[in-house]
């Protein structure tokens, strides 16, 4: 068979759409009568998977373009028999589509998009989930959401997870050493909470950092909050708060994984308030380092991680305060500390073969 996948989204550094990606791409072991390529975006360099695939590069660093007006073509020109991308399909398909729909906030949160994105997604992803050939999205939550609001049967959706990559693990002293990642973020000796995630409207930043001084001014503690993680709205939510304020919440911006993975070893805990997710990788990624996670109240997070985390009602600030101090204890959810084998158990390769066995059964149907 022969199976193209439109890989735009590698190297962008998009949180967890490009997570998704560069993992199941890692691990993928497409078989040897297969053909796999990737169409990707022309000024991507150093791929580290090359050798499993061919590599073709896009020509136009237009969305749209890429879309649907490439894509068909290069389903005719490489003769494909399937088609995989990420939250839209050409108009004109010359070959199977299986399109990956992460999750569908724009239609429950109107107000955190722009005009022109929530018009583009609303017409454009829902044209995706209707004419693809199948639908592949993160949880069983994401796939009853998109069933749902899309009418469509739920046997068209499939249920590929995410997964925490193995870089992600407790870091030897030394290692923490050779890293410095509290010099490299300036950081400084005093303990600190953590955020993982685009700079968002869903991730609920603005009531993390009123809950987070409302501890501090309650504990009298010399805690930071480190926000990391590219900003990805037009609005700041670090402008509402005080210069003074700002001493304790140190903005990072994107991080090198290896960073982010010696932050997460020297973090005392991960707080995550998302108002929507589809899976959420961070707390995933924290668990696997030995780091405690408090998290949303929310069903996905129940899906993902079980009895792993703290929860807590991201739209109470008095509730997220609680999950900053159940975060801090010593004592309490000890699996937090015990270790990544503990914790909910995600496998890329185990992932990537559930996609690749999607991938032959919609070649064999004809």
């Amino acid at each position: 068979m022969r199976i193209g996948i439109d890989a735009h989204m590698l190297g962008d550094e998009s949180g967890g759409n490009e997570s998704f990606y560069d993992g199941i791409i890692k691990a993928m072991k497409p078989d040897p009568e297969d053909t796999y390529i990737l169409f990707i975006k022309k000024e991507l360099s150093n791929i580290p998977y090359e050798h499993n695939y061919i590599t073709i590069r896009y020509k136009s660093n237009s969305a749209f373009v890429r879309t649907y007006i490439e894509l068909p073509l290069l389903c005719i020109k490489y003769r494909l028999d399937l088609l995989h991308t990420q939250y839209y399909v050409p108009f004109l398909r010359p070959c199977k589509v299986l399109v990956t729909i992460h999750d569908i906030s724009f239609e429950h949160f109107r107000k955190f998009f722009s005009r022109t994105e929530w018009l583009k997604d609303k017409i454009l992803v829902r044209h995706a989930a209707k004419k693809a050939s199948r639908i592949v999205t993160v949880s069983e939550f994401s796939a009853d959401d998109i069933s749902e609001v899309y009418g469509i049967s739920r046997d068209k959706i499939s249920v590929v997870y995410n997964a925490a990559g193995s870089e992600f693990r407790k870091l030897s002293k030394e290692r923490l050493q050779q890293l410095n990642v509290r010099n490299k973020y300036s950081i400084g000796d005093e303990p600190y909470v953590m955020f993982v995630g685009n700079r968002h409207p869903r991730k609920n930043l603005k009531r993390l950092f009123k809950a987070f001084l409302e501890y501090k001014k309650t504990a009298g503690t010399g805690l930071k909050l480190v926000i990391v993680g590219k900003k990805a709205w037009k609005d700041d939510e670090a402008a509402y708060i005080s210069e003074e304020d700002m001493k304790s919440i140190i903005l990072t911006g994107y991080v090198k994984r290896e960073n982010l993975v010696g932050l997460l070893n020297e973090a005392e805990g991960l707080i995550y308030p998302s108002l929507f997710e589809g899976f959420g990788i961070p707390p995933l990624e924290a668990l696997r380092c030995g780091t405690r996670v408090a998290v949303s109240d929310i069903e996905v997070m129940h899906e993902v991680l079980g009895d792993s985390a703290i929860y807590f009602d991201p739209k109470d600030i008095g509730s997220i305060v609680k999950g900053i101090e159940e975060l801090l204890k010593k004592e309490g959810i000890s699996l937090m500390r015990g270790g990544a084998e503990e914790t909910p158990h995600y496998s890329w390769e185990t992932e990537a073969e559930k996609l690749k066995d999607i991938y032959k059964k919609m070649c064999i149907k004809r």
